[in-house]
């Protein structure tokens, strides 16, 4: 893999780490005592950070170190036994997001009851009339 490539493959995956965990910049920056500017440029690959700056980035975000170099399997390529995905990093922004997906797909599901419960008792009056 070419130097470029695992730079951005390093920024791409603290930046991810560091959103499922729910931590901002500010907060990474704040515990690598470093600018939240000066982390931001570790995150999106300008700034290549020292050996000894990546351990302290795996201890805070809870990962051995190896986590950043060792090449990981593409989740969108594999296919497990029952053909699910396997489940990958999301953030909580992304957890937000389809919870209101799903609420809000809740909420028409249960007025389309409430319109075929009303449907059904109009219904049923007009059937016992044609049987009398």
């Amino acid at each position: 893999m070419e130097i470029c490539l695992v730079k951005k493959v390093i920024a791409y995956r603290i930046r991810k780490l560091r959103e499922s965990k729910d931590y901002s910049q500010d907060n990474m920056a704040g515990e690598l005592n470093i600018s939240t500017s000066a982390y931001s440029k570790i995150e999106r690959g300008i700034t290549d950070p020292s050996v000894g700056r990546l351990s302290e980035i795996a201890k805070i975000l809870d990962v051995d170190i190896t986590y950043f170099f060792i090449e990981q399997p593409n989740p969108l390529q594999i296919k497990s036994e029952n053909g699910m995905k396997p489940y990958v990093f999301a953030t909580k922004t992304e957890m937000d997001e389809l919870a209101r997906e799903l609420s809000g797909a809740i909420t028409k599901m249960r007025q389309e009851i409430a319109n075929l419960k009303t449907a059904l008792t109009t219904l049923t009056p007009a059937r016992k009339k044609r049987k009398a």
